[in-house]
């Protein structure tokens, strides 16, 4: 989802409506901060894993790198 579409979405929510993330294990979490953040598409991803890795990750130079909007919730640096 980019940005734009992400928005397009929003504009169609009454203003209160509350956006919300998954939480570390289950439920979900309020939005608590949203930043920018480099990115590469981890290719091996195992089920548990995101589809997207910071580069620092990986030992061989990442290439790919690109700039994405993370949202993070309460818990997010947990997972």
């Amino acid at each position: 989802m980019t940005a734009d579409e992400l928005i397009a979405r929003l504009r169609v929510l009454p203003p209160d409506t509350p956006v919300l993330v998954e939480g570390y294990e289950n439920g979900f979490d309020e939005i608590v901060e949203l930043k920018g953040q480099d990115v590469v598409r981890y290719r091996h991803a195992q089920p548990w894993d995101g589809q997207y890795q910071p580069p620092e990750r990986f030992e061989e130079p990442a290439t790919g790198i690109m700039q994405a909007a993370v949202i993070l919730g309460r818990r997010g640096q947990l997972r």
